[in-house]
């Protein structure tokens, strides 16, 4: 299943995918309880806006926190996005995999590690290469910062994300 794009006023940094969730119970800070069965939006960033928003930016800016920015500018749109969803009733959380979790708590995500599979390291590396691809100095901070770019998981009940952002 491919994710689809929220739309807004201003294009939207996020894509979502519809899906039960398979995974460890996960609790959120509102107190919903998220387990394996409930349906929850698998959130995706839109990459070619992400490296739009990267290639934009001015030499020695602040990369993560011009994308933290676009984020926060998305989320108001993403909950509008749910909150007309026909299923709406049934979508316990969102959930992502990122190296952008720095911040995330701010913005009313909960952030976790990812269970140690196969799958989770191959995403890590597959993000790493996305990351040396979109980022001007990619291949510097991935030599730079080996140990510091390993994924997370993020994730937010979908009340508070309307309580946040509607």
């Amino acid at each position: 299943m491919y994710p689809s794009p929220v739309r807004g006023k201003r294009e939207n940094l996020f894509r979502v995918v519809l899906l039960k969730y398979h995974g460890d119970p996960l609790t959120t800070r509102d107190g919903v309880r998220i387990q394996p069965g409930d349906w929850i939006l698998k959130l995706h960033l839109h990459n070619l806006l992400v490296a739009e928003t990267l290639r934009k930016a001015p030499p020695g800016s602040q990369l993560g926190i011009r994308v933290l920015r676009e984020i926060r500018r998305s989320l108001p749109g993403l909950a509008r996005y749910v909150a007309s969803h026909p299923r709406r009733c049934e979508i316990k959380g969102l959930m992502g995999t990122t190296f952008l979790y720095r911040g995330a708590e701010s913005l009313g995500f909960d952030v976790c590690d990812v269970p140690p599979t196969l799958y989770f390291r191959y995403k890590n590396y597959y993000l790493k290469g996305l990351l040396w691809l979109m980022h001007p100095e990619g291949y510097k901070r991935l030599a730079e910062k080996k140990n510091y770019l390993i994924i997370r998981r993020v994730y937010m009940s979908t009340d508070e994300l309307l309580r946040r952002y509607l």
